[in-house]
This record gives C-alpha cells, structure tokens and sequence, in this order.
C-alpha cells in the first residue's frame, strides 16, 4: 500500500536520524550527472534524474539509447487543453517508471516574452496562465506514475544570451504576476516534487543563491518540495546553501556535498539549514520508492501508458496542437479523391525539424516518418504525390547521416577515446551519429575533467561529385583531414565559454572535391585539456543541386493543390543562443512567393517551435501552424490534411506584423549584463492592446475545422470574503463538421488599458449542437500585487471581464463591482 503524506514524512525523519550531520551535508550533492548519493544506512537508494521537456534524455546522449520525441512546449502550449498535456505526461512518466527513473526535469515553465530566446520551444506560453494551467497539467500526469516532475528554470530564464551571467530586472508585482505564477500554479496547487533554480540572477542576485525567491516557495506557499540547481550553476557555498537551495546537480559535489559540511563546521551555516535539505531529498525518495519504508506513489496506475500506445498518443496530441490560421475557400482538408496532382514542396517537407537543439535531444526509437513520406502513404491511392525540396541545404549536418563506415566496413564511424599522452585508446566504439557530449565522465573511458583526445574515422562514399564541406567543434581544439591532408581547423573555446560553444555545436569547415563513388577517410581528431564537459561534433554539407527553386515551381505549377512545408532547421532554435529576428530563411521566403505566385491553392505547413514573421500569409490559400511535433509529425500531419483529425489548437503565442511592434524588440543587455524587464512589460498580447497595434495572428486565435457561434456570456458569483466567480458561455457549433473550441476570458481591473488571460475552457460539440460551458476564475483573476505591503489585493472598482474566442476577438464585456 501507498504510503500517506504524513507516514512518508515520518520515515523520512527517521531516516534523516540515522545520518550523521557530515553525511547530511554529502547528500546535498549528486553522484553523477544523473544520480543522487545513496546513504545504506538510513535506507536510501540513488535516484536517477533525467532532462525531459522533449523526452527522456539519454544519460550518456547516446543515439543508441531511444525513448519518445514529445511534441515540443509551444506545441502543448497550442493545444489549450489540460487534458491533452496531461495524456502527453502520462505517456513520459509510463516510459520513465518503466526505466526506474525518480524525477524528470520538465515542464519548462518559462515564458515566450520575446518569441527570440532559443529555447522559446521548450517554453509553453508568452502567456502565465496559460503556461502555468498546461505545465500544472503536466505535472499531475507524470506525477500520477509516481515520477517526480521537475519544473524549471525558476525564475525569469527567457533568454539564452549570457544566461548564465545575465540579470533578469523585474519588479515585484511583474514577478508576481507574470513570471513566478506558472511556478506557482505548478509548485503549490498541482504539488510539483522538486524544481530547478535558474542559472541567471534575479536582481542581481543568482537565482540559485536567492533567499527571498526562495523563501516565497519554501515559506510563502508552504511548499515542501527539493530545490535542484541548473547544471554547473553555483558560485560558492555558503550564498546557495543559505538562501535555501537543497541539491547541487550534477555532482561529484562542487560547492555542496563535503564543502558544505565544512562550512557547517565553522559556523558559516546552520546545521538547520543542511537538515532541511536533506530531509526534502528523503521526502523526494519517499515518494518515488527509493526510502527504505515507503513505496512508489503512483496514483493512477490504470492510467500508465503501455509503451506500445505510446506513439498514438503523440501523434494524436500533435494534431491537437496545429493550429489553423488561414484556409481560404476551405481548401483544407484535402479530398484524396479530388485531387489527381498534390505537390508536396519545401525543405522541412523531407527533412523536418522535430524537436530543438538542445543539450536534451532525443533520439526516438524505430523509423519516424516524414511529413513527404506520411502524406504520400494516406494520399498515393488516390492521386499522384510529387515532392520538391525547393531550396538547397546550406548547414552541414551530422556525417553519421551520410554514407558511413568504419575502417574496417561497418555502418557508422569508429569513435576513439584517449586518455593524457596515450597512444592506445582507452575505448573505441562504432557509433551512429556524430554529435556527442558527455557530462563528467565518458563511460568506460574516465573523467572528462583529465587531458585526453577524441578520434572519429570514417570511410566516406559521396554521393555527387563536387566541393564538399567537412567541419567539426568541440570541448577542445579540432583539426579535420580528408585522406591525410587538413582541411580545416577550430581552436580550443575559451575556458569561460565551453558550455555555450558546446550547446551552440560550433563548427568550423573546410573544403574538398570529391567524385561521386571514390571512398575517403574523414578524420576529425579534438584534443582537450580537461573540462566539465566533452564534446564532438561533426557534420558535412554536400554539393547542393542547381535549379531546385525552379523545380519546386514548376511541380506547383502542374498541381492541383501544394503542400509547402517550411521552418526552422535543428541549428535555427539552440541551447545558449537567441534569434537576431522571427523571419524565415530568405531562400524560404522567396519558395513561398514563387510557388504562391503560380498556384493559389497553396496550404503553408510552418514547422517551427516560435513566432515566425509571415508576410507572405496573404499570398496563400491556408497557413496552418504545425510546431515542432515531435515523432508524430507525419502521421499527425496526413491525418489532419485528410480530415481524419482536426487541427484543434490555439495560438499560444503571438505572431506580430513586425519584430518592432513587439515591446522586447531591441532591448539588451547593459554593460553589468542587467536585462530591464520592467521597462519592456507588459509583452506579447498585452502590450499590443496597450498601444492598439494589430497582430498578424493574435494570441489565442485559430479556426479548426467547423464554425463557431458564442452567446452572450453571463456570470454567477458566490461566497464571501474571496468570491468564487465563474463564467458561463454559451456555444454552438454553427458548421458541418465535428470540432472543439476554446471559450477564453479575459479580466480588465480598474485602470488597466490591457486585459489579460484569467482562464479557458475547451468543448467538444458535433454539427449543430450547443453547450453552456463554464470558465471558473481563481483568486488570482482579480488580484493584484501591493507593493507597498507586499501583499496580494483586489483593486477595488469595476473590473470587466471579457470573453471570447481570442485576444482580438472578445464581443461579451461583463462588469463586476469588487
């Protein structure tokens, strides 16, 4: 039997008893890049701690280690819908209490502030309460399988730049408000296990180091789970130690663990403070069956995911998240037997993006087919199905994607390890790609902390014959050869920056012509001199084709609809680095123009993880927004374009007619690497009502595949003190097919110019059926922050409540005297 809240809080003080205050002190450092420290002697196993917005990361970011591709953050941002989320981290945590795993860092609770952070893909929202209600989501389903969810990056990590340096700015009510309340909707009311503090400084202060931060979690809200560090993020001891930060990751220990013991010992902290930590981490295992005493807290065990199921449940999720934005003359869904000639054009139609470049990448296990492929198999009875990429690739990408073998003729390349002068290597290993990265130790070949060499051979065969590009970075200095002679060469990263330089996977190339059929060896050696991290990274871009532009014209032209699907390449959103604009590719830009220009029925796919600039949308027949899908993509996609499922979603984001009409537009770091929130708030929707520019597509706007009608909304209020208010709206579906529409509610208190997010609800309804659906709005919907008290208060006045069916587009506007 489960054990209860208050039993497992006693076997964790029983356990902690039995600790010596050195051996507490250890335990608030890892083991490993993944593990905790076991304590034996109070009943403590190691817990196995993995990176998880996109999925479960290999350890090791070994390509041989596989498990599910998610749909990306702006992805299950898209899909408004609770349920959906919830089913996606249900599916995580089946796959994670399959492998024995105790908690997953994820959800990524950040905001989309700017729509340019690199990692605006793993983020769900510009909005807090749309981030915060979905994140919840996925909190109580990973959680329901006894995995402990992690959310991160507390607080205020919206930008790559300098993340590790740089100085979030915000005002309290700003922090309150917006940028700690999906922490809060994640942490206090749906009861996250743990979460991770940010790499970057709050007000000059580093989040990990933070007491008041800190305290409004551990004190404030009551919350009584474990605070785990960014990876590397600490400075020093005593300030983290102090400010209430549990668990130094990844470990061996660094600032925590034994030094923390020592700073116990000289009076720097208290032995209070080091037992608090502990006994959080105790709570931790007590809840994931790694105490002694207590059992795996798994709520819904008839809801686990088999891993067989698991891919229908993605892909049906991605579909969700799509959302439609233009469909002129309803030229979606597509009618296989209407068609004798469908187009399928662009370079993400082949080669699509699933997932972000991360240091959490994803390898997904089986083959996962492509949109050009997905669409081919669910149209090709009905029609013919050509496809043009339309733009050459102008990237390397990894050389383990090309045809390979190692010297002695296997598939993929021989990967060498050296350690110090060695000249035999300490493990050599054939492996399938070539981007690696390890944390601490490369497994059975030692620290990464020591002096050592890579070495990666391969036997090339081209494809064409033409100038080649052969590049490689790393953790060190990189030297690439072609049959014995170097072509090109990258110095070590400055010591300060090997993180950025590894997540951004820098490479510097070289060329050489090659004839098409004539094998050679490709070489990339990296010497390193010892870091936290190692890394290699290889990659070649081949000769590109002429007149593929052309091509991909003329098969628009000869078809009776096109498919262009365009976006982001992997590099285009990366760990460590923002975005200089929202635009696509000039060469994509220019595909769509040209392919719009001589066939108006055209539907553009975006497969993109952000807000991406779309002056082209009014030259096309349907834009339809597919994110960053994950391993679902291709079915999802077909399926949709079918009208077997319904893009459902809604957009998450804000797509703007200009980058300049967004508030962040141009703000940057000062020289002290201080970035001044306040002075850019209110962002994304909000701020576009202040100052009435219209958006491209508005925050909350999609269409789906039927019509829609919204009553006059009506609202019911009750209780005393805090009153419980709750919207009523009535909907019908007003078209010929199925479809589920989200009623979202907006609250204006007095003096406000903008109107913001206070709660959304989903309803399904077939043709011609209606529904009064019911939004509940939290104490939150009317409060504000007090500075000048630090309190929450209700402003007290009129407050109008609008509800409609997207941020532009709210006709009911209720009053409520408070």
């Amino acid at each position: 039997m489960t054990a209860t809240p208050d039993t497992r809080d006693d076997v964790a003080g029983s356990a902690l008893d039995r600790l010596t205050p050195r051996r507490r002190a250890e335990l608030t450092a890892g083991e490993s890049g993944w593990s905790t420290l076991p304590a034996p002697e109070a009943g403590l196993s190691t817990m196995i701690m993995g990176d998880g917005p996109l999925g479960l990361v290999s350890h090791t970011f070994d390509e041989r280690e596989t498990a599910l591709l998610l749909p990306c953050g702006t992805a299950l941002g898209a899909t408004w819908d609770p349920e959906q989320v919830a089913a996606i981290a249900l599916a995580q945590g089946s796959e994670a209490l399959r492998r024995g795993y105790a908690a997953v860092y994820a959800p990524n609770l950040n905001l989309a502030r700017t729509g340019l952070s690199g990692r605006t893909f793993e983020m769900y929202s510009e909005d807090p309460v749309l981030a915060g209600v979905l994140g919840a989501a996925f909190v109580t389903g990973l959680q329901s399988q006894g995995v402990a969810s992690c959310p991160k990056h507390l607080v205020a990590n919206d930008t790559e730049t300098e993340r590790q340096r740089m100085s979030a700015t915000v005002d309290d009510a700003t922090l309150r408000e917006v940028y700690l309340r999906p922490f809060e909707l994640a942490l206090r009311d749906a009861g996250a296990w743990a979460v991770m503090a940010a790499y970057n400084r709050l007000n000059g202060v580093p989040c990990t180091a933070h007491r008041e931060l800190l305290s409004i979690l551990k004190d404030e809200w009551g919350w009584d789970g474990l605070v785990v560090s960014d990876y590397f993020a600490l400075s020093d001891t005593a300030g983290p130690a102090l400010a209430g930060l549990d668990l130094e990751m990844p470990g061996p220990a660094i600032h925590l663990g034994s030094r923390l013991a020592g700073a116990v010992e000289s009076g720097a902290v208290p032995q209070e403070r080091v037992d608090d930590s502990t006994t959080r981490l105790l709570r931790l295992a007590g809840r994931v069956g790694a105490l002694a005493g207590s059992e795996r807290q798994v709520t819904a065990p008839e809801a686990h995911v088999p891993a067989e199921q698991a891919p229908g449940v993605l892909a049906a999720a991605a579909a969700a998240s799509f959302v439609l934005l233009s469909n002129a003359d309803d030229l979606l869904p597509l009618s296989p037997s209407g068609l004798r000639r469908l187009a399928v054009i662009g370079p993400n139609a082949a080669r699509p993006t699933y997932q972000g470049a991360t240091f959490g990448r994803v390898r997904p296990a089986g083959a996962v087919a492509t949109p050009a492929e997905a669409v081919r198999a669910r149209f090709a009875g009905s029609c013919e199905v050509v496809h043009e990429p339309g733009v050459a690739r102008t990237r390397p990408e990894p050389l383990g994607s090309f045809a390979v073998s190692t010297p002695d003729g296997a598939p993929g390349v021989l990967l060498e390890h050296f350690r110090g002068e060695d000249t035999d290597p300490a493990l050599a290993e054939v492996r399938g790609d070539t981007a690696f990265a390890w944390f601490g130790s490369v497994p059975g070949a030692g620290p990464t902390s020591e002096p050592g060499r890579l070495r990666l051979t391969a036997a090339f065969t081209p494809d064409t014959t033409g100038r080649h590009l052969f590049g490689g970075g790393g953790s060190g200095a990189v030297t690439v050869t072609v049959d014995g002679a170097v072509i090109a060469r990258r110095p070590a990263p400055e010591p300060g920056d090997v993180m950025g330089q590894v997540a951004r996977a820098e490479m510097t190339t070289g060329p050489v012509d090659l004839t098409a059929g004539v094998q050679v060896t490709v070489v990339v050696e990296m010497v390193s001199a010892g870091a936290r991290v190692q890394a290699l990274t290889v990659g070649c871009l081949p000769p590109q084709p002429a007149g593929a532009l052309e091509q991909a014209v003329l098969a628009a032209s000869a078809a009776d609809a096109v498919l262009l699907v365009v976006g982001d390449v992997l590099e285009t959103s990366r760990e460590s680095r923002d975005l200089s604009s929202s635009a696509l590719p000039d060469e994509q830009v220019e595909l769509i123009r040209r392919v719009a220009a001589v066939n108006p029925r055209t539907a553009v796919v975006v497969n993109a993880g952000r807000p991406v600039d779309a002056p082209w949308a009014d030259d096309v027949a349907a834009v339809l927004y597919a994110w960053l899908p994950g391993q679902g993509f291709g079915e999802a996609l077909a399926a949709v374009l079918a009208g077997d499922a319904e893009p459902a979603g809604r957009m998450p984001v804000t797509v703007t007619r200009r980058d300049e009409d967004r508030s962040t537009w141009g703000e940057q770091l000062d020289d002290d690497l201080a970035l001044d929130y306040t002075a850019t708030e209110p962002t994304g929707y909000r701020h576009l009502q202040r100052t009435g520019v219209t958006p491209r597509f508005a925050f909350g706007s999609g269409l789906g595949w039927t019509t829609w009608e919204h009553g006059t909304a009506r609202l019911t209020v009750t209780g005393d003190g805090a009153p419980r208010v709750e919207v009523t709206a009535p909907v019908t579906n007003t078209g010929r097919r199925p479809g589920r529409e989200v009623v979202q509610v907006y609250v204006r208190a007095p003096g406000e110019v903008d109107a913001r997010l206070a709660g959304f609800a989903g309803v399904g309804l077939a043709p011609g059926e209606s529904a009064d659906v019911p939004v509940v709005l939290d104490e939150h919907a009317f409060a504000r922050w007090d500075t000048a008290v630090s309190a929450w208060h209700v402003p007290a006045g009129t407050h109008e409540v609008l509800v409609g069916r997207s941020s532009v587009e709210l006709p009911t506007v209720l009053s409520l005297e408070l």
